[in-house]
């Protein structure tokens, strides 16, 4: 049952790593985008160092702790480093059809 809990927790860190990513991709710079997932690892690795033990992995909480926090930095930079790509692309493409646009007319 221990193994369990940790399968479904790790799957929602890594949609909750997805979810934060994207949003922080949104942010203007990629200095803040890089501080929001941070800050939200360090956010991981607390709750995590703190609800290990009581779900059972005392004698591991250090050890998930930091793996987590480190899971989640990659994670969620990738979603945000995705985010920020797309976001460009697409403001590219307005940019260009709204100046090929005024263009032809």
């Amino acid at each position: 049952m221990q193994y369990e809990y940790l399968f479904w927790s790790m799957a929602a860190l890594v949609a909750a790593a997805l979810a934060v990513g994207s949003l922080c991709g949104r942010m203007a710079s990629a200095g803040r985008t890089f501080a929001g997932v941070a800050v939200w690892a360090i956010a991981v690795l607390a709750g995590v160092a703190l609800l290990a033990p009581r779900g059972g992995f005392g004698d591991m909480a250090g050890m998930l702790a930091i793996a987590a926090a480190m899971f989640t930095l990659v994670i969620a930079s990738a979603s945000a480093l995705l985010t920020r790509r797309i976001r460009r692309r697409r403001e590219a493409g307005r940019q260009s059809s709204s100046s090929s646009s005024s263009s032809s007319s």
